[in-house]
């Protein structure tokens, strides 16, 4: 206990803190949270990439020195329990429905391949 309070105690920054996007050109991710932030690293899961948008909300963490970006704040409202959707921000989905079943921009296919409406 007494060696957590004189960590907490020389800690400048919290150690993860929310931002939002405010820049990004050429792979140059710049952020507002505590102040302004640049280079920032986006990590995702391995095979995921996308270019972050401006006014985006993250959760940003230190790594080597420098601030990384974690995270982005989701919407979940329209999405069942155990349901996946991938969206780009000119609004393309696809959604992987809890029934099996997938959605791509507003097509429906079962999850036998047959395609529900058109």
């Amino acid at each position: 206990m007494w060696i957590s309070k004189q960590i907490t105690k020389t800690q400048d920054t919290p150690a993860v803190q929310t931002g939002t996007s405010t820049l990004n050109s050429n792979g140059q991710v710049e952020a507002v949270s505590t102040g302004a932030e640049r280079n920032i690293g986006i990590y995702s899961p391995y095979g995921y990439s996308f270019s972050l948008p401006a006014g985006v909300k993250m959760l940003l963490a230190k790594s080597d020195g420098q601030q990384a970006a974690i995270g982005t704040l989701m919407s979940s409202d329209v999405l069942a329990a155990g349901e996946i959707m991938i969206k780009s921000s000119s609004g393309a989905y696809i959604h992987l429905k809890e029934n099996g079943s997938v959605i791509i921009n507003g097509l429906e296919i079962s999850r036998d391949g047959v395609i529900v409406n058109e």
